[in-house]
């Protein structure tokens, strides 16, 4: 007889800080202040925020995807650090969070503001 282990799905560790370049991106998105946030990304060219890839690729493996891309690469361990700054700053707020739907997920993907 073979002994069954636990198959149980483990839940999901709980977002924290500080975050790391191998912390799910969303993290970003459940710590800091959604506003700064997106000012944050916005002005790193960074394409991140509500991006359906956030919920399972880290900072490095988005780092690593669009190096060279269409979105541009970035450095995950400048980003991260300057992410764990941001949310000592400005920690999330339920009040300016954002969440967009799927239609202005998709139409921020296809047609990126120039700001």
């Amino acid at each position: 007889m073979t002994d069954k282990k636990d198959t149980q799905p483990q839940e999901p560790p709980e977002p924290t800080l500080p975050l790391t370049v191998d912390s799910p991106i969303f993290w970003a998105e459940e710590l800091i202040d959604h506003v700064e946030l997106r000012k944050f990304y916005s002005q790193r060219g960074i394409k991140c925020f509500a991006c359906c890839c956030v919920e399972v690729e880290t900072f490095a493996q988005g780092a690593k995807v669009h190096a060279g891309g269409p979105h541009g690469a970035f450095d995950a361990a400048q980003v991260v650090q300057e992410l764990n700054l941001l949310a000592k700053q400005h920690p999330f707020d339920a009040k300016t969070q954002y969440n967009p739907g799927l239609l202005a997920r998709a139409m921020d993907f296809l047609f990126p503001s120039q700001s």
